[in-house]
């Protein structure tokens, strides 16, 4: 299913992939790391904490959502989308994955 699909799931009216958990899932590799800081963020290459595999993962709040999670226009837009992630890239609308996270999250 691509994301524009009209079988997709709407991601700003769910949010559910970017609140897995305290555990590290949403992965951020070194390359994201390096491409951060040529873009002069740092701070995103900071806001990480240990995730799975040895690797880093984006920090999450108390309530396990992504620290990036949530704008001023929508409680599930990503505060970082232009240049987000990878995993978060990669990660495909309607796979899934997706529609396991968001039976998880109670969206289904």
């Amino acid at each position: 299913m691509q994301a524009d699909s009209p079988d997709s799931p709407d991601c700003l009216s769910c949010g559910a992939c970017c609140r897995t958990g305290h555990d590290g899932r949403i992965l951020v590799p070194p390359e994201d790391l390096a491409r951060w800081r040529e873009l002069g963020r740092a701070d995103l290459a900071e806001a990480v904490q240990a995730g799975h595999f040895g690797c880093v993962a984006f920090a999450t709040r108390m309530d396990g959502a992504c620290v990036h999670l949530g704008t001023e226009e929508c409680a599930n837009a990503c505060q970082i989308y232009e240049i987000r992630g990878t995993t978060c890239r990669d990660f495909e609308a309607g796979s899934p994955q997706c529609l396991e996270f968001r039976r998880d999250f109670g969206v289904d």
